[in-house]
């Protein structure tokens, strides 16, 4: 049976969360390294044999020089060329990997900054044995000299070729072409097959899989990983709107704090733009927390079911919606509530619905988008969305289950708040975030991560990674508050840290 394939996100995602459990990158790469070589030796013998690799600036050109040296432990004699001047090692532990080869005196190494060094080396036409290590996974534009040409050398060689990971010059994800690739006569990918190798298989031979030590929690718990999606430093071409139009329901005649904090939380996790719709006597308390805020008017009390089509054109404006911070239990406010919610999905809207919004869905019967909705209920919550006891809130295992029942019973992504938040798709996929602080129990938390939830969704990345992120940001967002200020943590402190947690990162 086939095995399943990863994407390139997903993929880093499970590199930096292995690496958040303890598990350095730099283990990963010695372990690919090593099992590339390993995985060789099982098709030919390799004492003797005169083997080129070529290796990038990257951390597949790490992977390569990892693999070089257990090639010159097995016997091989090994040329190492390095695609590119050694002060552009982009990769720490590929720059490690490539100081270490500098000490190996057994081991030949060339460095090919240009077109021309490249059709002067003879290590490639002299090779029985050629290893690309150039470019690896994340590929997404044509490959420049003096890669291009030792591609064209490579590939005319009659030597027997192999790839780590993928072959230089292919998307890992899509299988495009840019230009020109290296044709593998075996592809040695590393944990788990990437999708091209099952859509351009004239390129990459035959395809084999190693294990590069990366364990099963790195793919169940939140971690650095799940935060680096949502991290990558903006392009200098960025415009207005380009990261997220959020527009916040909820408050009440009573409530005013609980969608403000909604909607600070997403201007501090970086939405450009967020708009309200709160009932009229809050209005100008509303206006008067941030000046940054786009506030509306229901022109009524609390949330009725008249106020449909005026939040519906408010919606149309925005890329996501949080419904129900400080909505209030109002008969009227529930059904207005279900109302909204069922319009914002026929128009296509990603939503959060939380706080009272989950009171009112779980008599509603509606069916929501697991890719595009987000709930996030506490575990007393949970009891009324599926309306009855629910046991043991203590047992992880048993909030896995009941958070996979729900949202198995609503088609939507969950995510269980509490000492162990649980973030479940209906499939039965599950992660498990262990971030936060006892501090956090003070109110207005819950609505913070339902502003983070909301503008992480807007970048479309799908519902379960926003979820896992946001439940993983709000957590270390508290833990540093905590840190300052103990016991005595409020929820707008928790907002502050936000950016802290958030510093932009280029991996």
């Amino acid at each position: 049976m086939q095995q399943a394939s990863i994407s390139t996100n997903d993929m880093r995602i499970l590199e930096l969360n292995a690496e958040y459990l303890g598990i350095t990158l730099g283990m990963l790469m010695e372990n690919a390294g090593r099992e590339v070589v390993r995985l060789m030796e099982s098709i030919e013998p390799l004492e003797g044999k005169r083997v080129a690799v070529l290796c990038g600036v990257g951390g597949n050109g790490g992977d390569g020089m990892v693999a070089s040296r257990y090639l010159y432990a097995a016997g091989a004699s090994v040329d190492v060329l390095l695609m590119g001047d050694e002060g552009s090692i982009s990769n720490p532990h590929t720059f490690t990997n490539w100081k270490i080869l500098k000490n190996i005196r057994g081991i030949s190494k060339s460095i090919l900054r240009t077109e021309s060094d490249v059709k002067s080396c003879k290590a490639i036409s002299k090779a029985e044995l050629l290893v690309d290590a150039m470019l690896g996974i994340g590929q997404t534009n044509a490959v420049r000299e003096p890669m291009l040409t030792a591609i064209k050398t490579f590939n005319s060689s009659k030597a027997t070729k192999y790839s780590i990971d993928i072959p230089t010059g292919m998307d890992s994800d899509t299988g495009q072409v840019y230009g020109v690739t290296v044709r593998a006569t075996h592809t040695i990918t590393l944990h788990a097959p990437k999708p091209a190798l099952f859509k351009s298989s004239e390129y990459v031979g035959r395809v084999h899989v190693v294990d590069i030590g990366i364990p099963k929690d790195a793919g169940l718990v939140c971690g650095g990983g799940d935060l680096w999606l949502y991290t990558r430093p903006r392009k200098p071409t960025a415009h207005k709107g380009d990261f997220g139009r959020i527009l916040v329901i909820g408050g009440s005649d009573v409530f005013s704090g609980a969608p403000a904090l909604t909607a600070m939380a997403a201007l501090r996790t970086g939405a450009d733009l967020v708009s309200m719709v709160v009932p009229d006597p809050i209005v100008a308390t509303t206006r008067s927390y941030s000046p940054n805020l786009i506030v509306h008017s229901l022109n009524n009390t609390i949330l009725v079911p008249e106020s449909l089509d005026s939040v519906r054109e408010v919606a149309q404006q925005c890329d996501a919606v949080a419904i129900g911070p400080g909505l209030g239990q109002a008969p009227q406010t529930i059904k207005a509530s279900n109302s909204i919610v069922q319009a914002l999905m026929s128009d296509g809207k990603m939503m959060v619905i939380d706080a009272d919004a989950l009171k009112a869905l779980s008599s509603s019967g509606i069916s929501l988008d697991p890719d595009s909705s987000i709930v996030t209920p506490h575990w007393g919550e949970l009891a009324t969305l599926l309306a009855r006891d629910l046991g043991d809130p203590d047992v992880v295992n048993n909030r896995i289950e009941r958070a996979v029942e729900a949202a198995s019973k609503f088609n939507t992504t969950v995510l269980l708040k509490g000492h162990v938040d649980v973030i479940a798709h209906p499939d039965g996929h599950y992660k498990l975030n262990y971030t936060g602080v006892p501090a956090m129990t003070v109110g207005g938390t819950g609505d913070v991560l339902t502003g983070i939830a909301a503008t992480l969704l807007s970048r479309r990345h799908g519902s379960f990674k926003a979820a896992s992120a946001a439940a993983f940001i709000s957590g270390l967002a508290g833990e540093k508050a905590f840190q300052e200020l103990g016991d005595h943590i409020e929820a707008t402190d928790c907002i502050a840290k936000i950016p802290e947690v958030m510093k932009p990162t280029s991996r």
